[in-house]
């Protein structure tokens, strides 16, 4: 038996919880992610759960096996939603990315105080502003959807934006 003892024998998971919440929260700005997040909130507190039932205290400290559970069960929720992107977005067999026609008048009917900013963006800016403000996505989840990279999407961010801007002014 270990010298140590297990971080079971030390603290209810009730104050891992709360000792360890910061670490969940942190992550989620680590990874990037900028939607769905009270999944990913749950995912992290899924892995540290597992790391308080796994944990052995000889092969190293819960600190460092607790932040790699949590990083790991977050990671794991992003592939699968890339992939459920990937196996549910538009595909093509060129290599010329897919384009595809928002009908933003049936969108701007239902929010007609966005439709003068809208009309001043191009169409691919307009396809950030509704797919980030109304549908909050990622980037990487509008780049799986429109197959295009996450650096494209970026670019149609950085436009609508500085468009934006102006128009406030």
């Amino acid at each position: 038996m270990s010298k140590m003892q297990s971080v079971r024998q030390q603290y209810s998971f009730e104050e891992i919880y709360q000792q360890y919440t910061p670490l969940v929260k942190r992550m989620l700005k680590r990874l990037h992610i900028h939607s769905n997040h009270d999944d990913f909130v749950q995912a992290g507190y899924l892995g540290l759960w597992l790391a308080y039932h796994h944990h052995d205290s000889e092969k190293g400290p819960f600190s460092s096996y607790a932040f790699v559970r949590v990083r790991g069960e977050m990671l794991t929720m992003l592939k699968k939603d890339a992939s459920y992107y990937d196996q549910h977005s538009f595909s093509s067999t060129d290599p010329e990315p897919v384009q595809v026609a928002i009908d933003t008048d049936a969108w701007i009917s239902d929010a007609e105080n966005l439709a003068p900013y809208l009309k001043t963006l191009s169409k691919r800016e307009q396809r950030w502003v509704i797919e980030h403000a109304v549908h909050d996505q990622a980037p990487r989840m509008i780049a799986a959807k429109y197959n295009v990279s996450v650096e494209t999407v970026k670019g149609w961010r950085k436009g609508a934006l500085a468009k934006l801007r102006k128009y406030v002014k």
